[in-house]
């Protein structure tokens, strides 16, 4: 609906009316023509009225700047001067101190030469400059105790009662010399070399036991990777166990019994295995019927087996035929650092 005021009393009325409700007073059309629409519900707030200025604040003075202090010469408004206190500058100050630092300086060097005594006359003579430097007359009270250090080390393992380096001939494997087999120790190694096709040969420690730990190193010296060497465990009346490996880099698990053999883990290659004619350490576990093999410090397998409970332990050496094996040419093993003992 549109509205206006009217021009004599300013009230607001229609924009439809001739005539101010109010005053009467006849709106022309002109002035209907003028009709202003709100913009916003909140036009009609405000009014033509002169809005009175805002009443001033009063205005707060500024605390004054502190400015450096200001001796009494400085003060000029003042009737009368201060008279200045008369001080030494810095520069002057400076110089005296380090004139007295000097002076002392040479005081200390003076009284230095003068009380220090003089070189003999063999030491003048010799053109050197000798500092003493007193030592106690007690000596051997100040000396620090030392524990005597074997002149043989002893090796020990733990978990291990005994150990052989073979480098004792007569430490009880033995030596033995035939048309197809060999053993005997040399240079602190004890060798085993099969000189029979198809055959095999070993060397017993001696001791019966049922639960147990063993570790040896051995190394194929010559002859064809298809030969075969390692430990034999839980041996007695020929009934035993075989732990074996080649220079191919296979391992092989046998077990011999009443004239039969069965192979509880078949020739198969592992990567622990070093190939050729290098070093490997080998190590077996039984306990129980539980048996551990381990190749260079790794199990490689664990198996069970209720066969066997019990024997001796050592080493073997195999020459197996093979198509390209060279038949005249023997399988040559070097064992060393053995190492056995009996667990509960």
């Amino acid at each position: 609906m549109h509205t206006h005021r009217c021009p004599s009393c300013g009230k607001e009325i229609s924009g439809q009316t001739d005539n101010c409700e109010y005053c009467g007073m006849s709106i022309t059309n002109n002035e209907k023509e003028m009709v202003v629409e709100p913009i916003s519900p909140y036009d009609d707030l405000f009014s033509d009225d002169i809005i009175p200025p805002k009443p001033s604040e009063p205005v707060q003075e500024k605390p004054p700047v502190k400015g450096p202090y200001l001796s009494p010469d400085d003060d000029l408004e003042g009737p009368e001067t201060a008279p200045k206190k008369q001080t030494f500058s810095l520069p002057v100050s400076r110089e005296l101190i380090f004139l007295a630092g000097i002076a002392i300086i040479g005081i200390v060097i003076i009284m230095v030469l003068f009380f220090l005594p003089g070189p003999s006359s063999d030491t003048e003579s010799a053109g050197q400059n000798i500092t003493q430097i007193p030592v106690p007359e007690n000596t051997s009270s100040i000396q620090e105790e030392t524990t005597p250090v074997p002149a043989v080390p002893v090796s020990k393992s733990e978990g291990y009662t005994m150990s052989d380096d073979f480098s004792d001939r007569s430490s009880g494997w033995g030596e033995y010399d035939s048309d197809t087999y060999m053993r005997y120790y040399s240079q602190g190694e004890y060798h085993m070399v099969q000189k029979g096709e198809d055959m095999s040969d070993r060397a017993l420690l001696g001791n019966d036991a049922e639960n147990f730990i063993t570790e040896v190193k051995a190394r194929l010296d010559s002859g064809p990777l298809t030969g075969q060497y390692g430990i034999l465990f839980r041996f007695s009346d020929d009934n035993y166990y075989l732990f074996g490996i080649n220079g191919r880099g296979w391992f092989t698990v046998k077990k011999h019994v009443d004239g039969k053999v069965y192979e509880l883990i078949p020739l198969t290659e592992t990567y622990i295995l070093n190939k050729g004619y290098v070093t490997n350490k080998l190590g077996v576990k039984a306990d129980g019927n539980t048996l551990s093999l381990y190749i260079n410090g790794k199990m490689v397998r664990a198996i069970s087996d209720t066969s066997l409970t019990h024997g001796d332990v050592g080493f073997f050496v195999s020459r197996l035929a093979e198509e390209g094996y060279i038949k005249e040419q023997s399988v040559s093993v070097a064992f060393d650092d053995f190492k056995y003992g009996e667990i509960s």
